[in-house]
């Protein structure tokens, strides 16, 4: 049971180091190696998360072009040039995960969300949601799974799961 709760705290930290490269790097406007392998240090944490971080945040950066245009054409009032940065580097690490990992989408979603509460604006959590919902669903349409898995919406977070909610204004 410890070794197991130990792995979750990991995926959890590496989840939130590759956030904070993604969000780096978004700012810089390029993935600078020398100040990602700064941030790991400062990090503290364990060479295998910090290892893990990079793969992750470099995977999310390099299909960074596609995620976008897909997040776009799903909430096209917010898009990412006009989301929080935050949100915008959760979002991509999230549907890197959700299309290229074997993370369940379930804990993808909801580790997206946690991210969002603790490091974004009091709006974040439904809208990471929403759209991640709304992701997700095409992800289950074009492998033909069609009613399979359903994004459960996390304790705390409000509106709806329909793609609708994705095209409605963030709220300030």
């Amino acid at each position: 049971m410890r070794v197991y709760l130990q792995a979750m705290l990991n995926k959890r930290k590496t989840r939130e180091l590759a956030m904070q490269l993604l969000f780096l790097w978004d700012s810089n406007g390029e993935p600078d190696t020398a100040l990602a392998e700064q941030c790991l240090r400062d990090s503290g944490a364990e060479p295998d998360v910090c290892r893990a971080a990079q793969n992750m945040a470099t995977g999310a950066w390099e299909q960074r072009g596609m995620i976008e245009a897909w997040l776009e054409r799903l909430a096209p009032q917010w898009p990412p040039r006009r989301q929080p940065g935050v949100d915008r580097n959760i979002l991509r690490m999230a549907v890197w995960e959700l299309t290229s990992a074997t993370t369940p989408p379930k804990v993808v979603i909801d580790e997206a969300i946690e991210l969002a509460k603790v490091f974004s604006t009091e709006q974040s959590p439904a809208f990471i949601n929403g759209v991640l919902d709304a992701v997700l669903k095409e992800i289950e349409g074009l492998a033909g799974a069609g009613a399979g898995t359903e994004a459960r919406r996390h304790e705390g977070t409000k509106g709806e799961t329909e793609k609708s909610e994705c095209r409605n204004p963030k709220p300030e």
